[in-house]
């Protein structure tokens, strides 16, 4: 899972990555003044930024110090300047972050009984911005790629993201972590392994000649890999002495007490805001998971977050409340409808069915279940993709499990009513090209708005179809294309903990090495 995080790619971009790996010192352009022989002051116009000794970093790291391991080296010390002299800009705005999220993170760290410094991880991956998307589009507090987040089971739709939510995303942290801690028995080896994907730390411990630390792999890793530890320890020691080093947040954020609001309707958040006398944005801010800003259709009793303190009078007026907040969905015209022009000619053209009428037709419900997908469910509905995303406003491919779609079934019609009759000249039926498609197969004799004329000629169509179809003998067979952080690891718990060895026999592999766009047999 090779993915770079907001911080390391900052680092990197400003050329800090390089200056570490040389084992360089940032060049402080500032002058300096002797105050204390343990402490230097870089001054200027607006403000004193101490610049300590090593040696008193190096006592305070250990001090710090409690199950993961603080080393303290050139590399480490150039990031804690960084940290402390060149970015403190950053510092600072994660110092005002710190109180809405550090609580929380310490309560899934104690629940899943592992060390409490692993806190400072979701600073170095997302600056504690819980909507943060990196450039290999990583999301969230803690960065999870799509493949990473579905493994932990976060949801990922047309209108959520639950990489966005802090408790969800936290959970799944935890347990991502504690299994690569499991494998590695190391936590600098996990820290390295949630970075780049457990391969890349495999491959270095291989070319390293078996060492199992992370420093003895460091010259092997990848230069993203070789800042993130560096970073983990210089922001556990930046963050807990900031007041030594002249930084002070300016505005603290913390935390407000919520409750959770069970919604089952089309619902606008900027709208119940306005009507719950809040600011416009704050239940935006309370819900990042949300994509959107508003719920749509079709959601059954999703977890609004609202803050606890306005609970009792949405209580008193609740109807009148939801109603006046309900999301409406833009108007959209019908699109027009080509046809050919008529011709002297006799036109034979077969005809797709027209799209089943919300007017002429039965409004029925359908629950999504596990492992659905429209195609699926187009199919078995006997409609189109396209007319299910129209009925239920679905923009993207996404579902969830237990979601209710609607279905409008057309006004069956009795097999008596069909006739075998001729063509007769200078009919003209839809062209397939042009008319709008109410199934994905040619339409028979029943279909909407066919003339029954016209009848035999669907008929012949839809036969011939169906032989053809009956003729192609498909061997079922599921391929995955191996996209860019894939590990045969990664892969095999996707795909029913498949075991890595059986990838590599099936698909005749050599290694462990894997390139995007390779397609692999999984099934």
């Amino acid at each position: 899972m090779l993915k770079t995080t907001l911080l390391t790619g900052l680092i990197l971009t400003l050329g800090l990555g390089a200056a570490v790996q040389a084992q360089e010192m940032p060049t402080l352009e500032a002058p300096t003044v002797q105050v204390k022989d343990t402490t230097k002051v870089l001054s200027d116009s607006v403000e004193f930024i101490p610049v300590e000794t090593d040696e008193l970093i190096q006592d305070r790291l250990s001090c710090l110090e409690q199950e993961i391991p603080l080393e303290f080296n050139k590399q480490v010390r150039g990031l804690i300047d960084y940290f402390t002299i060149r970015n403190r800009k950053y510092t600072r705005r994660v110092l005002e972050r710190k109180p809405m999220y550090f609580p929380m993170f310490e309560k899934y760290l104690a629940k899943h009984n592992m060390p409490d410094e692993l806190k400072y991880l979701a600073v170095v991956e997302s600056a504690l911005l819980p909507k943060a998307v990196s450039s290999a589009k990583a999301v969230g507090l803690w960065q999870f790629m799509d493949f990473t987040g579905r493994d932990y089971r976060l949801v990922q739709n047309h209108y959520l993201d639950e990489r966005m939510d802090p408790e969800k995303s936290t959970e799944a942290a935890c347990k991502f972590l504690k299994q690569l801690y499991r494998m590695f028995g190391s936590w600098e080896m996990a820290l390295a392994a949630y970075n780049c994907g457990p391969g890349n730390v495999r491959k270095a411990i291989a070319r390293s000649g078996g060492k199992n630390t992370f420093w003895g792999i460091y010259p092997y890793l990848p230069k993203e890999t070789r800042a993130y530890v560096p970073s983990f320890t210089a922001l556990v020691y930046a963050l807990n002495h900031a007041e030594d080093h002249n930084l002070h947040p300016a505005k603290l954020q913390t935390p407000i007490a919520v409750d959770t609001l069970l919604i089952s309707q089309p619902l606008d958040l900027k709208l119940l805001a306005k009507q719950l006398n809040l600011p416009e944005n704050q239940i935006v801010d309370l819900n990042p998971a949300l994509k959107l800003k508003h719920i749509p259709e079709n959601v059954s009793n999703f977890p609004l977050r609202i803050p606890a303190d306005v609970r009792p009078f949405l209580a008193e007026n609740r109807l009148a409340i939801l109603d006046s907040a309900r999301y409406r969905a833009p108007y959209k015209a019908p699109a027009k409808i080509k046809l050919p022009a008529l011709t002297e000619e006799p036109t034979t053209i077969l005809a797709k069915a027209e799209p089943v009428s919300a007017d002429s037709a039965t409004k029925t419900f359908y629950t999504v279940r596990r492992n659905d997908n429209l195609s699926k469910i187009a199919k078995e509905q006997n409609v189109t993709v396209e007319q299910l995303k129209a009925w239920n406003k679905i923009s993207g491919n996404g579902l969830m499990a237990n979601q209710k779609l609607v279905v409008y079934k057309p006004e069956s019609k009795g097999a008596k009513d069909v006739k075998e009759t001729p063509v007769a000249e200078n009919t003209l039926l839809a062209s397939a090209e042009e008319m709008p498609a109410s199934t994905g197969k040619n339409a028979g004799p029943n279909a909407n708005d066919v003339p029954k004329e016209n009848a035999a000629i669907v008929m012949v169509a839809a036969k011939q179809a169906s032989a053809k179809k009956k003729a192609t003998v498909e061997k079922p067979q599921t391929v995955h294309h191996v996209q860019p952080g894939d590990t045969l690891w990664n892969i095999s718990r996707r795909y029913n903990n498949v075991s890595v060895e059986k990838l590599r026999k099936a698909n005749k592999l050599k290694g462990d090495e894997l390139k995007p766009g390779m397609k692999l047999i999984v099934g």
